[in-house]
């Protein structure tokens, strides 16, 4: 990944994100990938995971990625705010289908994915539980776990919570795919199914030629509890390789 300066990205105009640096963090992996196939040109800037990015914070007021600024507008870091300005900014090739229900209910599983408490987040409690439970968290573990509001309460439901979320878009792929479509949402792509691709990868990491995380950082997304491994259907991993080879840049940039 060619990264532009922080400083650079904050100064220029257009379309810009701010990516976890040598992590695939799947909301900005997802981000990524939607601007891409959308044909929008980005410039992007490095965070370093586990430090402080005072520039970073200065400019947007979080220390998490993504961070994606349009012009003069404000640099904006939820994922459905991104995803609501990559519509506005390429209404053409949509990732959100029309129609109040098909509308309402890939928000609704995008957030189950996405959200707070949702997929990613569980996941990444479990990654950080260890540690945290140690008594003698890395520095930038312990403020990476602060920042996510971690807690021994989330952090116990949290692998019952992946689980049932896993279930629940395996019923909804094979529901699909009965019907002939290999799309959660009707039969075309919608971002759920971009969200899906990027935070699968978290959960069952595609092989280090296609995925090049550093060595150090690499145990972290192979340390999954084993029965959420299992709930992890092939049909959900099915779906991940079609969307990575149809629309995110293999192997990955971050």
């Amino acid at each position: 990944m060619q990264y532009n300066t922080v400083q650079e990205v904050i100064d220029s105009d257009g379309l810009r994100i701010i990516l976890v640096a040598g992590v695939p963090s799947p909301w900005g992996q997802a981000a990524k990938a939607m601007m891409e196939y959308k044909g929008l040109a980005y410039t992007a800037a490095p965070l370093m995971a586990g430090e402080t990015n005072d520039d970073i914070v200065a400019w947007s007021g979080v220390n998490s990625g993504p961070v994606v600024a349009w012009n003069d507008e404000e640099p904006i870091n939820r994922w459905n705010d991104i995803l609501f300005l990559l519509e506005r900014l390429a209404p053409k090739k949509p990732l959100i289908p029309e129609g109040s229900v098909p509308r309402a209910k890939m928000v609704g599983l995008s957030h189950e994915i996405c959200g707070e408490l949702g997929l990613g987040w569980n996941r990444r409690l479990t990654m950080f539980q260890p540690m945290m439970e140690s008594g003698d968290a890395p520095e930038g573990i312990a403020r990476m776990s602060g920042k996510y509001g971690y807690n021994k309460s989330d952090a116990t439901l949290a692998n019952q919570r992946q689980i049932a979320t896993l279930g629940m878009l395996t019923s909804i792929l094979k529901a699909q795919q009965n019907e002939g479509s290999d799309y959660f949402i009707g039969s075309t792509l919608t971002a759920l199914d971009i969200y899906w691709a990027a935070f699968c990868n978290i959960m069952h990491t595609l092989p280090v030629e296609q995925c090049p995380t550093a060595e150090p950082i690499r145990p972290l997304f192979d340390m999954i509890d084993p029965d959420v491994k299992a709930a992890i259907d092939p049909i959900l991993l099915a779906h991940r390789d079609r969307m990575m080879e149809a629309h995110f840049k293999v192997p990955m940039e971050f």
